[in-house]
């Protein structure tokens, strides 16, 4: 009993030593996302992965319209992490626009062989007391649920980090875009070994499709105007992978800015850090594209 009493006593403290130093982090990804979905106030958002990340210049696009963009897209994330900040963000504001941009292994088709969808869950348990992260939880896997009411569970991975952006005062990146620097490379032949591909890349999530349908409609209703990309991509042949959000799309009649395979972009070495990734030449021309489809958007 006095076993199970101090590792009972030691959770605890350790899920409060965790939660009090991911909300007073000084700099870092604690602090960008705490910020973001607790403090900031931003009239254009930019969500997605980390194709979003890297591929809306935001201070370009900022100082293009004369309002604050800002890039709230995360490496390794998608839709079902996306749906749990705008849920939080919405919870205090609405942006005057919301920018999408679709990445076919996490919002479409199926990364995870095991079907978990666990990994976006990772950035989202600090917030899991608040009831729209809770629902989240709880519908892709409720043994996560269970177990992120456990301090040390909830903080086994990320408690180190935690305390490094609890001590330090780094600003990441301006307005959240993370510029890549490299020119890409191509090899002199395509071959299986280095083509890009997708664990079970043609079979349908629909739990991240439902998701694709509950971001839209709650921007529907509250009147927030939002468009959905998909921004280019490497010698990309063909747009078909998007076909599903395209239906669902047209379903809500929210527009969808097809760029995988732009002439001019796409087909560039020169605008790419890698195959899947724009470097910052093609960020900024890419932005350039993009701001006119913002513009059509915002005046409506």
């Amino acid at each position: 009993m006095l076993f199970f009493a101090l590792v009972a006593i030691l959770d605890v403290s350790i899920g409060d030593f965790g939660n009090y130093i991911q909300s007073h982090a000084k700099g870092g990804a604690t602090r960008t996302l705490n910020d973001l979905v607790k403090n900031d106030v931003h009239d254009i958002l930019v969500f997605g992965s980390s194709r979003a990340h890297s591929h809306y210049d935001t201070p370009f696009l900022s100082d293009t319209l004369g309002l604050d963009v800002y890039n709230a897209g995360y490496d390794g994330n998608g839709i079902i992490f996306s749906y749990g900040i705008f849920e939080l963000i919405v919870e205090r504001y609405h942006p005057k626009l919301i920018i999408y941009d679709v990445e076919p292994a996490f919002d479409i088709n199926v990364y995870n062989p095991d079907h978990s969808n666990r990994r976006y869950l990772n950035m989202l348990k600090p917030y899991y007391k608040h009831n729209s992260v809770a629902g989240i939880i709880k519908e892709i896997t409720l043994e996560e649920w269970l177990v992120v009411h456990s301090g040390m569970i909830r903080y086994n991975s990320k408690l180190l980090s935690a305390i490094l952006d609890f001590y330090t005062g780094n600003n990441r990146f301006k307005k959240g875009y993370k510029p890549l620097q490299g020119v890409y490379a191509p090899p002199s032949s395509i071959t299986k070994d280095n083509r890009t591909e997708y664990p079970l890349a043609n079979q349908i999530d629909t739990i991240k499709l439902k998701y694709v349908r509950s971001f839209l409609s709650k921007a529907q209703t509250l009147n927030i105007p939002i468009i959905l990309v998909a921004s280019p991509k490497f010698e990309a042949k063909s747009s078909s992978v998007f076909k599903p959000i395209k239906n669902i799309c047209s379903e809500y009649n929210i527009p969808f800015v097809d760029c995988y395979t732009d002439s001019i972009i796409s087909h560039n070495n020169n605008y790419f850090n890698d195959p899947m990734h724009m470097n910052k030449n093609g960020a900024r021309m890419f932005s350039k594209v993009i701001v006119n489809e913002m513009r059509n958007q915002l005046s409506k």
